[in-house]
């Protein structure tokens, strides 16, 4: 069965979808079968996977307004498999929360796949709205990137008090749920800002009970060069800092069967 794993953040700008590419980058190029689920209405994800996108084509939206399965939705690309993002994910935001079980509708349609894949890598969008939730729900632990801004710790409190909520409504929510870690993006060790930052952060995780990652991902080029060529980064530079950092990451997250 898969592990389901959540990229989430309600602050903007803090690497999300980057994070969340790469790491489902490294997880194929390591030989682990993925899903990528991309929840955020914006779908940069889906613009780098470049699925098929026709008028008909089954999307994010039509598996959770229940019109088609996921197995419909579900297609294989060069860079793996995808549930295609869909613009119209905010224009169906009312509809959506006007169903039963609302933030359970990715939860359900998971299970009809999960045993197919390793892992599933869930991109979502920068608000605790109902995309986000919907990936919380399904998701058996959450990884949180952030960037080293001066007010970085402190916005996570409102994602971290949201899990929690999660986690104590019982098997109406989810109670196994984890937070598998907070990972710093755009690491520049030349900075003091950067420095001081990630120096603190292990502090900042005991008093408010998460883990930080020791791996930061260090601010490159190659990331950006990749995700405008529309390739895998360990193809385009597997010796470059980002991917180093992303296989690095990667052995944090298995070892500890994350």
């Amino acid at each position: 069965m898969a592990n389901k794993i959540a990229i989430t953040n309600q602050k903007g700008g803090v690497g999300k979808t980057t994070t969340a590419l790469n790491i489902a980058d490294a997880m194929t190029h390591c030989g682990y079968k993925v899903l990528f689920v991309d929840l955020d209405p914006q779908c940069n994800s889906t613009s780098i996977y470049e699925p098929t996108v026709e008028k008909d084509t089954a999307t994010i939206v039509d598996v959770l307004t229940g019109d088609v399965s996921i197995e419909e939705a579900l297609q294989t690309t060069d860079l793996g498999d995808i549930i295609p993002g869909d613009p119209q994910l905010a224009a169906v935001t009312e509809k959506l929360n006007n169903k039963m079980a609302r933030y359970a509708l990715l939860k359900i349609q998971l299970k009809k796949v999960e045993d197919k894949y390793d892992y599933v890598i869930m991109d979502t969008p920068p608000n605790l709205g109902i995309y986000m939730l919907n990936a919380i729900f399904a998701a058996d632990g959450c990884i949180i990137p952030i960037r080293a801004e001066k007010f970085a710790v402190d916005g996570l409190s409102a994602l971290i008090d949201t899990i929690n909520e999660i986690r104590n409504l019982g098997e109406q929510g989810n109670p196994n749920l984890e937070i598998y870690g907070v990972l710093l993006n755009s690491f520049d060790k030349r900075t003091k800002l950067d420095k001081d930052i990630w120096a603190a952060l292990p502090k900042q995780g005991e008093i408010n009970n998460f883990k930080v990652y020791k791996t930061p991902i260090r601010i490159c080029q190659t990331i950006k060069d990749a995700q405008a060529a529309k390739v895998s980064l360990f193809e385009l530079d597997a010796a470059s800092n980002a991917a180093q950092d992303y296989a690095n990451l990667l052995k944090e997250i298995v070892k500890e069967g994350k």
